[in-house]
């Protein structure tokens, strides 16, 4: 969610008052088995290149939103696609809706992120980017928020502005069916037009992490599996198995015990300051000693999200205020690795193997071929992540690694 100026909408920020809040949730993730994993069946969406689409359900309420529009079309999005069409579409299944809000660690620590900084929200004018049921606008209504416009460019906005009337909040949550962006990107757009200095986003920031893994079982079950089939020598699939499992980004959950050691970070994002240039290519540098001796597979990715307030920093002689960044969650002691402590008592939603698990579970980049590695074997190399040239929407990994005095060199798309 994400909250603009209660007051005109221009553009760049304003002076008085008002606080904000943005919600980065995720897209569409390749699960085991399947390259893609379509969410939508349903008909196709309407994407407007200006003005978010306004239905007939919502023309009663034209003028509270002609402010919101005219800045839009001061602004205008990019021309939708084919692939927005479909990523949209597939938000308009109740099933992608259904998994979010039953992940009780996610909804939870959204509505309580919400009501711990109810102090920004209350009276104030909340933008939903990427509402889906409304559930986090509805959650705003009640922290007190005397507007919220909850976006979406999908059809399940139909249905989010009749379980806004079902709970009588239609003078509080206005629906819009259109579009401000994507992912990330709607954030940092809404950030740019509309929060004013002081103002808050939830989450706040936000920390990529990856770490080196073993998963014996994962390849021996999408791989070694050929080799006896019922009596029957099929190794000769087992080229083409490891194409079929390992190709392509698998999001799973893992536990520790596949972690060969603690994991360093690959990127972090201050929703406050990051810019969508910076996130188009981020490429870092990694090195690992891994903790016991056993086959490496690949590398997991996971994230945390932090939910604080605007940790402003004071003025110092006409300085502009800064962010405050977070650190690595992760501290070391001696050849095991646990949370550091958090001072600050932040609320910190964390898709990490330790944590309880979530929707958005590990992303797992596998290799054809496992590496067996000693224990305190260097693990070294750089990963690339960039936007996709083909799809906005896909991201290209590329990762140079080497160890033992052997270089790898391993591309895939997150699609």
């Amino acid at each position: 969610m994400f909250q603009p100026t209660d007051g005109g909408y221009t553009n760049g920020y304003h002076h008085d008052g008002a606080a904000s809040s943005a919600g980065i949730s995720s897209g569409h993730r390749v699960r085991r088995g399947s390259r893609r994993r379509s969410r939508g069946r349903r008909g196709g969406v309407t994407c407007s290149d200006g003005a978010p689409r306004v239905s007939q359900w919502q023309q009663h309420q034209q003028h509270q939103q002609n402010e919101y529009e005219e800045e839009e079309r001061e602004k205008p999005t990019p021309p939708c696609t084919e692939f927005d069409a479909a990523y949209f579409n597939s938000y308009a299944h109740v099933g992608i809706h259904e998994e979010m809000i039953k992940d009780r660690a996610r909804t939870e620590s959204y509505r309580n992120a919400i009501f711990q900084h109810q102090n920004y929200i209350a009276g104030k004018v909340v933008v939903d980017v990427g509402c889906g049921t409304g559930i986090l606008s509805i959650f705003c209504a009640q922290a007190g928020a005397r507007r919220v416009y909850a976006v979406d460019a999908s059809d399940i906005a139909v249905q989010a502005n009749e379980i806004v009337k079902t709970n009588n909040l239609s003078d509080k949550v206005i629906v819009l069916h259109g579009r401000v962006e994507s992912m990330l990107g709607s954030v940092i757009t809404a950030r740019d037009r509309w929060l004013k200095p002081g103002g808050l986003i939830l989450p706040s920031v936000a920390t990529l992490y990856m770490a080196p893994v073993t998963h014996p079982d994962r390849y021996g079950e999408s791989v070694d599996f050929w080799r006896n089939v019922y009596g029957i020598d099929m190794s000769a699939i087992m080229p083409l198995a490891k194409q079929c499992a390992f190709e392509e980004p698998s999001v799973e959950t893992i536990t520790v015990e596949n972690v060969l050691t603690w994991p360093q970070v690959a990127k972090h994002v201050d929703c406050y300051t990051v810019t969508i240039q910076e996130l188009e290519s981020i490429t870092t540098r990694f090195k690992f000693e891994s903790m016991m001796r056993a086959p490496f597979h690949g590398f997991a990715f996971w994230f945390d999200v932090e939910f604080t307030g605007p940790a402003v920093l004071p003025l110092n002689n006409g300085v502009p205020p800064s962010f405050v960044e977070s650190s690595n969650s992760y501290i070391s002691e001696g050849n095991h690795r646990k949370k550091r402590p958090n001072p600050s008592e932040a609320l910190v939603l964390s898709t990490a193997p330790e944590d309880p698990p979530t929707h958005w579970q590990q992303t797992l980049v596998y290799f054809y071929e496992p590496l067996d590695v000693e224990q305190d074997q260097v693990i070294e190399g750089s990963l690339t992540l960039s936007q996709s040239k083909e799809n906005a929407r896909f991201m290209n990994i590329h990762l140079e690694y080497s160890s033992g005095g052997r270089s790898f060199v391993k591309e895939s798309v997150m699609r």
